[in-house]
């Protein structure tokens, strides 16, 4: 059987961050980590084409088309829910193993995003972060929205993502060496 689509993965793997958000919130951490993914990286991390919908900025049918394949699936659940007095759902993932083919700093991104705004309320999240962000704030309404404009080229960042992820995961497996060891090693090649 062929995996998820790019944009499926998404939606799964913030839904196995933050599970039990609504489709609005889904969609906004879907727009969120793509945001910073082209501010950090210079790239997004799914296929989504945002579009300044009714709710901010959207892309219904790869949402859609993702949802439901994760639906269909057997990747997730979708529950009618309560949410601040309007009806609205709750999506959740189910034990279904998923492979997710995702550089380190993708799902780095993927998991603070999920991480930071998962207890937000989708209001508060669109005030706050979403329509302040240089996209929609040039944004006309029914249109694309111009992502390439906060893209960074990755020799204009002071340090790269990847870079940095890979030698966190080198200490966590206890690959490093002390700064101390490598001086000491130094000065003696070098000294004596």
């Amino acid at each position: 059987m062929p995996g998820l689509s790019r944009n499926a993965q998404v939606l799964r793997y913030l839904l196995d961050v933050a599970p039990g958000v609504g489709h609005t919130l889904l969609a906004k951490f879907a727009y969120l980590a793509d945001l910073a993914a082209r501010e950090y990286v210079g790239s997004p991390i799914s296929e989504m084409r945002y579009r300044y919908d009714n709710h901010g900025p959207f892309d219904a049918v790869a949402f859609y088309s993702a949802r439901d394949e994760l639906l269909e699936g057997g990747f997730i659940t979708e529950e009618d829910a309560d949410i601040g007095g309007y009806a609205g759902f709750e999506l959740r993932p189910t034990d279904r193993v998923v492979t997710f083919e995702f550089a380190d700093w993708e799902a780095e991104i993927l998991s603070f995003v999920g991480r930071k705004f998962a207890s937000w309320t989708a209001r508060e999240l669109c005030d706050r972060k979403v329509y302040a962000s240089l996209p929609m704030k040039n944004a006309v309404p029914g249109r694309l929205l111009d992502m390439d404009q906060v893209n960074r080229e990755p020799e204009e960042l002071e340090f790269n993502l990847e870079r940095l992820l890979a030698g966190e995961r080198s200490a966590d497996e206890q690959r490093a060496r002390p700064l101390a060891d490598v001086l000491h090693e130094l000065r003696a090649r070098h000294i004596g």
